[in-house]
């Protein structure tokens, strides 16, 4: 072929695969997640959390999850911190006026710190159900609409003017999850 064939594949093989990426259907991502996010920053420590959905997509790797961590980090939000932590997890759904609870776990105890990865945390996840009842026959999770995750991360902290330890922390939410 010609350098003059050559220099006009190049851009044409471009635009066509360009076509083909927006014409062409692509995998729906089937979770929704937010990471490493400061709740609360005190004088000497750091309360960060991660909060994510996911959803059953056929032809994805996906289940009805949903997840959160609590991590403990020094003052500068980056230098892992060795702390007792807590953490609660709800799954909520909208429903029309509000966000419900569907279902949930915690509070969870444990301790947070590092390795090699970085920091490690105290972590919970839950199954849930669109449709799912619960013993009693109420419905739990209802059909199909706007589902999150919600997580309280909180670490233990000793208060001189109590004179004992107290929780401090936030709430982290993983954004809203369109749910079939």
């Amino acid at each position: 072929m010609s350098r003059r064939g050559t220099l006009f594949l190049g851009p044409l093989s471009t635009i066509l695969a360009l076509l083909l990426m927006t014409a062409l259907p692509q995998p729906a991502q089937a979770y929704t997640q937010r990471t490493y996010v400061t709740v609360y920053q005190g004088s000497s420590y750091c309360v960060q959390a991660t909060a994510g959905i996911d959803h059953l997509t056929p032809g994805v790797w996906s289940a009805y999850q949903a997840w959160g961590t609590a991590y403990a980090l020094e003052a500068d939000c980056i230098t892992p911190k060795v702390m007792n932590a807590r953490i609660n997890l709800q799954v909520q759904r909208w429903n029309g006026t509000k966000w419900q609870w569907c279902v949930g776990r915690g509070p969870l105890y444990g301790t947070t710190g590092s390795d090699a990865w970085g920091p490690t945390g105290l972590s919970a996840n839950t199954s849930y159900e669109p449709g799912q009842t619960s013993p009693y026959g109420s419905t739990l999770c209802g059909g199909p609409g706007w589902y999150r995750t919600m997580v309280q991360a909180q670490v233990s902290v000793w208060d001189p003017f109590a004179a004992s330890y107290i929780w401090k922390g936030g709430t982290l939410y993983s954004g809203d999850e369109w749910v079939e």
